[in-house]
């Protein structure tokens, strides 16, 4: 055997009991509503996600809202990121932990200014 994949004929569900079993933190990401980790502006997103995007990240969303207008091409086909934002609704779960990402509720996290102890 050359490759050992354990997880590759699980269902989701199994997948997500292992980690609980194992006591593995979700990533951020998932904690926030996204249902894939690859891109956080994916070309295949939802309205939910442009809404998301457009509450969490303002200035990346305004960026690219402005390619698309200075490139008149829309990332979705005949629809801009601006118009799908505005048919969707951020995901609940990333509006219930704003401080854990946007930049202008950001804050130091706790072990910022924890014990730092070390050799000396």
């Amino acid at each position: 055997m050359d490759y050992w994949r354990p997880v590759h004929g699980w269902t989701s569900t199994e997948v997500w009991a292992a980690l609980r079993r194992c006591g593995v933190l979700p990533a951020p990401a998932y904690r926030l509503g996204f249902g894939r980790l690859s891109c956080l502006a994916c070309i295949f997103g939802s309205a939910d996600l442009w809404a998301t995007v457009r509450w969490l990240a303002p200035d990346l969303f305004a960026r690219i809202a402005a390619y698309e207008g200075r490139f008149g091409r829309t990332i979705q086909r005949g629809r801009t990121v601006a118009t799908m934002a505005n048919r969707g609704r951020p995901f609940a779960a990333a509006l219930a932990q704003p401080g854990l990402v946007r930049p202008d509720r950001w804050g130091p996290p706790a072990g910022a200014t924890g014990d730092a102890t070390g050799p000396t």
